[in-house]
């Protein structure tokens, strides 16, 4: 195996461990056991367990920008498809979300790593908003409220799935939108796109 390959392998079996158990409990001879190497081979890949943990949760967070939708798309796609993969990972790669959230709030080297997942998510979901729109401190606070709902609601999915993705999505989407004409009424150099004027309510009612 090459040394990319066998890193991943490495941070794939770390992901796991940590998703339900803290990083200080767990030994280097759990790590070295789950991925399948020596004590010493991990050794050469990581200078230690704290090393380690970190590249996994920088890991998680790269993976979890990949997500992201391509930007060709039409807006109003972007948004849809944006969310769909993030439900999907959740329910496919289900460690990652739990080993974030096992992440201690005063960790603060892990924290600057997650902050900058949470920008990037800010700076595409302003990537939008024409005009100064994009620089309104109003629009930034209101595209990182709408961002916390989004992980609330998969953080919940991920513990039960009793409400279906595709609900969710409908919710997230229109919430955005009312969150955002709420922002525009009161700073008039908030402009909205077409695709988020246009967004309505779901119907109520279950799905034909």
């Amino acid at each position: 195996m090459d040394v990319d390959a066998r890193r991943e392998q490495l941070l794939e079996a770390g992901i796991a461990l940590f998703a339900v158990r803290s990083w200080e409990e767990i030994s280097i001879d759990e790590i070295a056991a789950a991925g399948g190497v020596s004590r010493g081979l991990l050794y050469h890949y990581f200078a230690g367990k704290r090393e380690y943990y970190v590249a996994c949760i920088e890991h998680i967070v790269e993976r979890l920008l990949a997500l992201e939708p391509d930007a060709g798309m039409p807006p109003a796609e972007q948004l849809r498809v944006g969310l769909q993969r993030w439900f999907t990972s959740i329910e496919e790669h289900p460690e990652m979300h739990r080993a974030l959230r096992r992440v201690a709030p005063a960790d603060v080297e892990v924290a600057k790593i997650l902050e900058r997942d949470h920008e990037a998510f800010t700076a595409l979901v302003l990537a939008g908003m024409p005009g100064g729109a994009r620089g309104s401190p109003l629009a930034r606070a209101t595209a990182r409220a709408w961002l916390a709902s989004v992980q609330a609601a998969g953080l919940d999915w991920l513990e039960g799935h009793d409400v279906p993705a595709e609900q969710l999505i409908d919710i997230l989407s229109c919430s955005l939108a009312a969150s955002m004409m709420a922002a525009a009424a009161l700073d008039p150099t908030i402009r909205l796109p077409e695709f988020l004027t246009g967004l309505e309510p779901p119907p109520i009612g279950p799905r034909a």
